[in-house]
């Protein structure tokens, strides 16, 4: 096949281990019935897109599948082969989360592709695992320890988000002062987001469950039913959390309003005590004839005293409408 496969990386899986695959040794070991082969190509190289085209020992809608790169989760059967298109999640150069990614596969007994647009963590996990010397004994197996990966991965993902809850509820509900600075929103739009994976997830794995057509896909179907209840769990955790967010949000949106109200009552309490000392001190300064106490030298004394006695009568009024406490 040479260069113009354009894999990113080959195993082939046999009793004694997995060893990686060149380009000239690229076929699945003979001699042994229980030998198989993972390929893993990217769909942003040209030469991995001419080479699938031309398997034409794939099925035609799994070749379509992958090609087109379908973003819906899913998983099919057309006779003895299994494909569709498993949640990931991207990563940069760096190894860091930049958000949810399609990992896309077909797999017959012998055989498994996989295939991917950008960078993804939880199929990189797995190949090192297999570098580290796991033993994966056929296709439907590891397309099994793809999901349980990505379970293992959203779990940590979920627990991370709950422990950013703890710590808003404990700010909100202890005496740490202000609380305008605490941020849900990331951590809501990162659940959302988790979510509807989540859900994605567990839909194709029940309808798998119960697939439209016949099929003689061998393994994969007995481990349908406890990777649709984990994903059934991961889903109703993260729903869970989701509500407990909006449940913070909206105490934390009680508790930034009610400080605003009590600022702004305490404006209003300001203001009003001062109104009164401000119009009389306004009236005594015009530069008019006549003014009271003009001519006598404790004029001065004489109207601090009647605001003092002013605000005096306003705080008196406040407290009998039960405005001041």
């Amino acid at each position: 096949m040479g260069q113009a496969s354009g894999f990113l990386w080959a195993y082939a899986f046999h009793e004694g281990g997995a060893e990686p695959l060149t380009d000239q040794t690229f076929e699945i070991p003979p001699g042994d019935p229980k030998a198989w082969v993972w390929t893993h190509f990217p769909l942003s190289d040209q030469r991995a897109r001419l080479y699938l085209e031309n398997q034409h020992d794939i099925p035609a809608p799994a070749r379509d599948l992958i090609l087109r790169t379908e973003q819906r989760v899913q998983i099919q059967f057309s006779g003895h082969w299994a494909f569709g298109v498993l949640p990931d999640l991207e990563r940069d150069l760096d190894g860091r989360p930049v958000g949810a990614g399609r990992l896309l596969f077909a797999f017959d007994g012998r055989r498994l592709i996989t295939a991917r647009r950008q960078a993804l963590r939880v199929v990189d996990e797995v190949r090192r695992e297999v570098d580290r010397g796991a033993l994966i004994a056929s296709p439907a197996d590891a397309v099994v320890r793809l999901i349980e990966r990505y379970v293992d991965v959203s779990e940590q993902r979920l627990h991370d988000a709950a422990e950013a809850l703890d710590r808003v509820e404990d700010r909100m509900l202890g005496d740490h002062g202000e609380v305008e600075g605490l941020k849900l929103g990331p951590t809501r739009r990162g659940l959302s987001r988790d979510h509807r994976e989540y859900l994605g997830l567990r839909s194709a794995l029940h309808r798998a469950c119960v697939p439209r057509e016949d099929h003689r896909v061998a393994l994969l179907p007995q481990h349908l039913p406890r990777l649709a209840q984990e994903a059934e769990d991961l889903d109703r955790e993260a729903a869970s959390l989701q509500e407990r967010a909006r449940l913070l949000h909206e105490e934390l949106d009680t508790q930034i309003t009610s400080a605003t109200n009590r600022s702004m009552r305490a404006l209003t309490v300001m203001s009003s005590l001062l109104i009164p000392p401000t119009l009389i001190v306004g009236a005594f300064g015009m530069n008019l004839s006549g003014i009271p106490f003009a001519g006598s030298h404790s004029g001065f004394v004489a109207a601090c005293v009647l605001c003092l006695a002013v605000v005096g009568g306003a705080y008196w009024v406040l407290r009998r409408m039960r405005i001041m406490p």
